[in-house]
C-alpha cells in the first residue's frame, strides 16, 4: 500500500475504529481509487496518489459526479489528493477528525465577534483554511475569551441586478474554525455581524466539492443557484505544488517557449514528469437579504 494511502488511513482510524477500507470498483461507490467510509457520518474519503493510475480513462468531469451522485444520497464525499496530504497535513488532519465527529466544541452564543486586521487573518487563514489567505475588504472574527475560534472574510460589494433589482453584492469569500474546533453557529453569527454593519443586498458564495456538500449553506438560507466546471491542476509528483492551469508560473510558461520539441504545453509538462488533476468544481451559493 502507499505510504501516503497508509498515512490518511491511519489517521482517520484514530477517529473512527468501525471505518471501512473499500478497494478501487469495490461496493456500492465504485470509485476509482481506495477509499474509507464512516458509515455513522455518512462520509466517504476518497485517497487520490499522485500519480494516481487511470486518471487518463476518466473524464475531467468524473470527480464531480461522483460528489453529487453519492450527495444525492446523503453521503459526503471527500476527494483527498496526495499533494493536499502533504503540504497542508495539519488542516487535513483536523478536517478528518471534525467529519469523524472528533472536535472541541464552541457555542457561537458564548462568544463575541469583532472586526479583526488584515495580519490577523491573514495568520488566522494560513494556518487553517485549506485554500489559506486572500485578500477581501472586510474580516471578522469569533473570539472566545481572548482565543480567536472561527473567522470570515468578505469581499467589497459589487452593483448587481438580481430579478430586476439592482443592488449590492458581496461574496463571503472565506470561512474557517479553528484547527480542531467547531464553532456552532459560528457562520450564522459572522455573517449577521456583516449584514449588521454593511447592509449588503445579497451574499454570494461557493462549496468546494472536494470538500463539502453545501449543507451548512442550506442551513442558512441561502439558494443553489450554480455548479461550476471543474478545474484543472498540474503537480509534479517531487514537490507536490499545486499550478491552476490557467495560470501557470511564468517559468514553465518561459521553459515551453525556449524548446522547438512541443507544440502544446499539455505535452511539454507531461514530458516534464507533471501530471494534471482536475477538482470536483464547486457549488455556487447566493443569500438574498
Amino acid at each position: 500500500m502507499d505510504s501516503f494511502e497508509n498515512e490518511v488511513i491511519e489517521c482517520i482510524l484514530q477517529y473512527s475504529q468501525d471505518a471501512e477500507i473499500v478497494e478501487a470498483g469495490d461496493g456500492a461507490s465504485s470509485l476509482l481509487g481506495k477509499s474509507v467510509h464512516i458509515s455513522e457520518k455518512n462520509v466517504v474519503f476518497h485517497l487520490l496518489p499522485i500519480p494516481f493510475e487511470g486518471l487518463d480513462s476518466v473524464s475531467p468531469f468524473y470527480f464531480q459526479e461522483k460528489s453529487l451522485e453519492h450527495a444525492s444520497r446523503g453521503v459526503q464525499l471527500v476527494h483527498l489528493w496526495q499533494d493536499c496530504w502533504v503540504t497542508k497535513q495539519a488542516r487535513v488532519r483536523s478536517r478528518i477528525a471534525a467529519l469523524s465527529g472528533s472536535y472541541i466544541r464552541a457555542h457561537a452564543r458564548r462568544t463575541y465577534a469583532r472586526r479583526i486586521t488584515r495580519d490577523v487573518i491573514c495568520d488566522f487563514f494560513s494556518k487553517n483554511h485549506l485554500q489559506g489567505f486572500v485578500n477581501a475588504r472586510y474580516s471578522y472574527g469569533l473570539f472566545y475569551g481572548e482565543q480567536l475560534v472561527a473567522a470570515a472574510s468578505f469581499s467589497a460589494g459589487r452593483k448587481m441586478t438580481r430579478n430586476g433589482i439592482t443592488g449590492q453584492s458581496f461574496e463571503l469569500v472565506r470561512y474557517s474554525n479553528l484547527l480542531n474546533y467547531r464553532v456552532t453557529g459560528g457562520l450564522g453569527k459572522l455573517i449577521a455581524r456583516f449584514v449588521k454593519e454593511v447592509k449588503p443586498n445579497d451574499i454570494m458564495t461557493y462549496a468546494d466539492l472536494d470538500w463539502a456538500s453545501g449543507v451548512g449553506y442550506k442551513a442558512l438560507n441561502f439558494e443553489q443557484t450554480e455548479i461550476t466546471a471543474p478545474q484543472s491542476f498540474w503537480i509534479h509528483p517531487e514537490n507536490m505544488f499545486r499550478h491552476y492551469s490557467h495560470r501557470l508560473p511564468q517559468k514553465m510558461i518561459d521553459d515551453f517557449r525556449k524548446q522547438k520539441k512541443y507544440i502544446n504545453i499539455d505535452d511539454f509538462l507531461k514530458n516534464a514528469g507533471y501530471e494534471k488533476i482536475y477538482n470536483a468544481g464547486n457549488l455556487k451559493y447566493i443569500l438574498m437579504l
